[in-house]
């Protein structure tokens, strides 16, 4: 997370998280395999919101994912699928 989406993340993709992602898996796609393991694995242990914003919050996050009541878990959710589609 501390390396693509750190505090300036908004200015060097556009704003886009899509084009972060991309990127990770452009530098170092033999780290995606894992990194997909690794939200499977967090999403399996049904963790709450709260979880799992403060995972990311742990792990060096600056995204906002919005107010929704499940916006971190959506958000973790669409990276995977981006990441699997890719």
């Amino acid at each position: 997370m501390a390396a693509y989406f750190h505090q300036d993340w908004w200015d060097e993709y556009d704003g886009s998280w899509e084009a972060g992602v991309a990127d990770f898996a452009r530098r170092v796609p033999e780290r995606v395999p894992g990194l997909i393991e690794e939200i499977d694995t967090l999403l399996a242990s049904a963790p709450s919101e709260d979880k799992v914003e403060q995972v990311l919050d742990d792990l060096g996050n600056y995204r906002d994912p919005g107010d929704s009541p499940t916006a971190h878990l959506d958000w973790l959710k669409a990276i995977r699928d981006s990441l699997t589609q890719g």
